[in-house]
Formats: structure tokens, sequence, C-alpha cells
């Protein structure tokens, strides 16, 4: 390895991803559930995104929130062309991303950056050394503002206890290799297995060793080099980080998982009295850690606290609005959570629903809904923090979309399409109106492009479009899980995919700003 990587993989790039949780308008709704003052997104702001990789999630949040000064800090500068290229594609001027490391960026004049409202770091601490870990928390002392929020993404010690002589192993296995990290993947995992095979005895005392050794098989292999075979790889207790940003004079607010906040929903209800009798948020959070066997945290800080008074925070609350995202809910409306899959009330959730599918709806609306009136505001504000969780729903901009950020985002979406036509795998559009981007599938991903660029609406013109931009990627119509070679017959399965498609999603998308009205 180069000397400047620090031990970080670098011989191949970090795939593309987007976190749905560092986004502005997420972090301020976080930080008004649990009682603080957000930052004021409907005035200029600045966010900055620290390993940014390559700024899929920074480039989508200067492209929907137009009033945003933007920055994206990444020591790889493969991740910063590539951020720098996506950033030009939108047609931005408000996105700044910067080739730097750590050490070099807490050693900056801090009168070469500005102060920022809102500082994210994401899968980031847990992955570099002690020092630069304090290098990240050091940045964030110095230039995030009073009131300001930070944003700090990590992997959990007691969900990954049983992992870290597994993952040394790993990592040793790809030292004694000349492959490329990520071409080295298959062979590590099937070692694995052979251990396992050979009745490895630290199998036997970690049941939950093989559940993660099948989870990590299902994702890309880049995705695993990078996860798991960096020299550093250091699963944190929640109290030594909140120590450590103490020393930034930030304090710890809340969990951007939403339903981490939640106790009857976060731990195994039979754990909910132990959390009840802990004395402070230190032992809470460790216990919480370890009644769900805690795999990664999303710490929401705050850069001093002003407690607000209860009728401003009341009045905050209650003009919060959310916008439907169009997915489909079936049978059941399912919601992750940290114990599994929790089904919705259909009393409560259907109605909030099929309000969100006519127009965005406020807290204040949402009391007054068929299951939700007279019931008290927690009630209420439990039911959109998890239709948010669960996709459903999304934080609106104070504002909503701009012309700037509608403009921008088509061009953005126009990236992604064509991206994916090229064999890429970007599974997002940016969505004005909330300030992220939302799940979409290659078919919805090709369906946008389509329509953005000639507002047609036809679906065989629609899903000609898509059958070629699906040969162009090297990919093919699907049935079962099954390359689809009859030509009739992927015609057909993509026509109705294209109609269910428009049925199901376009309303939605014209509500969220990625299509006109």
């Amino acid at each position: 390895m180069a000397s400047w990587d620090n031990g970080y993989i670098t011989d191949i790039g970090y795939p593309n991803s987007f976190y749905r949780e560092t986004t502005p308008t997420w972090l301020a709704m976080t930080a008004l559930l649990m009682g603080h003052r957000p930052p004021d997104l409907s005035r200029p702001f600045r966010y900055a995104d620290l390993g940014c990789g390559n700024g899929v999630t920074a480039v989508t949040v200067a492209t929907t929130c137009s009033e945003a000064e933007v920055w994206g800090f990444d020591f790889n500068p493969a991740h910063v062309e590539t951020a720098r290229h996506l950033a030009a594609q939108a047609g931005l001027d408000n996105a700044t991303f910067v080739e730097t490391s750590f050490a070099d960026l807490a050693c900056r004049a801090d009168l070469d950056l500005p102060e920022f409202d809102i500082i994210v770091s994401h899968g980031v601490l847990s992955w570099i050394s002690p020092a630069n870990r304090h290098h990240v928390i050091e940045f964030i002392g110095r230039r995030l503002r009073p009131g300001g929020l930070a944003y700090l993404g990590y992997n959990a010690a007691p969900g990954w206890a049983s992992m870290v002589p597994i993952r040394a192993l790993m990592r040793m296995l790809l030292a004694t290799g000349p492959e490329r990290s990520d071409l080295a993947v298959p062979g590590i995992l099937d070692f694995l297995d052979r251990i396992k095979e050979a009745e490895a005895q630290y199998f036997k005392i970690h049941p939950m060793l093989e559940q993660h050794i099948e989870s990590i098989r299902k994702r890309d292999a880049r995705y695993i080099a990078h996860e798991y075979l960096n020299e550093d790889w250091h699963p944190l207790m929640f109290t030594d980080v909140a120590d450590a940003m103490v020393e930034a004079k930030c304090t710890f607010i809340g969990s951007a998982t939403l339903t981490d906040n939640i106790e009857a929903v976060s731990v195994p209800a039979k754990f909910v009295p132990l959390l009840a009798e802990a004395g402070d948020i230190y032992l809470r959070e460790t216990l919480r850690d370890l009644g769900c066997a805690q795999t990664f945290r999303r710490d929401l800080y705050r850069r001093g606290t002003a407690p607000m008074l209860p009728r401003e925070h009341h009045a905050l609350v209650e003009g919060l609005v959310i916008a439907g995202l169009g997915a489909p809910t079936g049978d059941e409306i399912t919601i992750a959570v940290p114990a599994g899959n929790l089904t919705g009330r259909p009393e409560i959730y259907r109605p909030l629903l099929a309000m969100l599918e006519n127009s965005p709806v406020s807290v204040a609306e949402a009391q007054k809904s068929e299951g939700l009136a007279g019931r008290p505001l927690t009630e209420v504000l439990q039911a959109v923090a998890m239709l948010v969780t669960g996709g459903y729903a999304a934080p609106r901009l104070p504002r909503g979309a701009s012309t700037t950020a509608r403009r921008s985002a088509k061009s953005l979406n126009l990236a992604f399409s064509e991206a994916n036509a090229r064999g890429d795998e970007l599974g997002w559009l940016a969505a004005p109106a909330v300030g992220t981007a939302v799940p979409a599938s290659l078919t919805e991903s090709f369906i946008v492009g389509a329509v953005l660029e000639d507002r047609s609406f036809e679906i065989d013109k629609l899903t000609d479009h898509v059958l070629v931009q699906l040969e162009r990627s090297g990919r093919a119509a699907q049935q079962n899980g099954q390359p689809v070679t009859d030509p009739v017959a992927a015609h057909r399965i993509i026509a109705d995919g294209v109609r269910t498609i428009l049925d199901q999603r376009a309303r939605a998308f014209r509500l969220l700003g990625i299509l006109d009205d």
C-alpha cells in the first residue's frame, strides 16, 4: 500500500452510496423531534461532509437544497474527481470538493474555511486510526457553529464483538495474496466457510457469527473490501465517542435512526424497564446497544444546548411537514426496527398515507387525521417518525422545491440515468421538494430520464427506451430472477412494469419535484 493511504483500501474506489440520514432535512427533523431547535433551512446554510467518498450524498444535498453551501472532503483523489464531475453534470455552483487528509484538514487555518451549520461523517470513525478520529472531532470543535448539528455514523462494539477476530483474519488473508482487494474477497469468504466446516469452536460459542458472514456475502465485493479489509477497523462504544465530543463542546441529542429514540421498538419488550432505570445518558445508550445488539450507530450532536420554551417547540413541531414518497404498501405497512420488521396499525397509518397521496401533510394536519384524532402529540410524532423511517414519507423543505433546485435535480437525475445505462448502479432520484434522494429501481431511473428528455408518457416509447438502456448496460429484462431472452416476452414484462410505475409513482414524483407538474 502507498504511504498516503494510512492503511485504507485505495486499489479500488468506494461504491456509490447515498445516506438519507445525513441530509439536512432529516437531521433538522431529528433535532426537532428530540426537543432541540433545528437549523433554519429556509435561510442560507453551510453543510460539510467529512469523508464524502464519491460525493453522491453531498451533491444531492447541494442539488436539492439550493440555499446550501456544500463542502465535501476526502483524502482519495479518485473520489474527489468523481464528486466534482457529478457536481458539474448537475450544473452546481454551490458545491466544493477538497482533496485533503483529516490531519491536514485539522491543521488548516480557520480563515481558510467557513463555520458550518451541519457537519456529517458517515462510516468513517470506525475505519480510521485513533489519531485521525481525534482530527475529525477536533475539526468539528473548531468549525461547527454554535447551535450547529454534527452527525457521526460508526460501527457499534456490542453488535460486532464476535467479528473482531474474524475481521483480523480476513485482513491477514488479504496480505497473503497478490490480488486486488475486491478480487480477493471471494477466496477470503470461502476460507471462512472452510473454518466453519472444520468445526471451529469459535463459531459454536458465537452463534450470530454465521449470520454476520452470510449478510457480508450478499454485498458487493468493493463494499466488503472497504468495510473489512482496511488496516483500521474499530467498532466503538458510545461512551468513548460521546466523551470525545464533549471536548468539542457537543452534546448528544439523539439518534438519526429515528426508531432508536422510541424505546418500545428499539429493544425487546422485557428490556424496556432497564432503560427506564438508567440514571444518565451514557448508561442508557450503552444498555440500548446491548439490548438490540447494535451494529451501527447514527449519533446526532448539537454544539451547545439551548432548550426551547414549550410554546416554541409546539409551534415548530406542528409546522413540521412530511411528503409521501409513493412507496407501495401492499397488504401490510412494514417498518424495519432493531428487533425486526414491525407491522404498522392500519387504522393509524392508512388514513395518513391516503392524505399523503394528494399533498404534503403537516403534523397539525396529521393530528386531525381519522386514526390520530384525539391522541397525544407524542403518538402523532411517533407515527410520523415511523412513516419516515419506513421509507413511506420524508420531511419536506420549508419552502418546497425552488426553481433552481428543480433545474439542478433534473440534470442530476439525467446523469444518474445515463450512468446506469453505462452499467453503474445509482439507485436514487434527487427529490428537490424534500431535500434528499429517494430509492429508485433501474426501470424507474430510465423512465424518469426519458420523461425529462422528451416529456412523453407513452407506454410503448418508454418501454422501448428502457429495453435499449438495459441492453446498453449489459442487462436484460428479468422474470423470477432470470434474464428473458425472448424479445416479445421482454417487451411485455417491461411494459407491465412501466404501467405499474406510472400508476404508483408518477404522482409522487411530481409532488417531490422529480417530474414537472
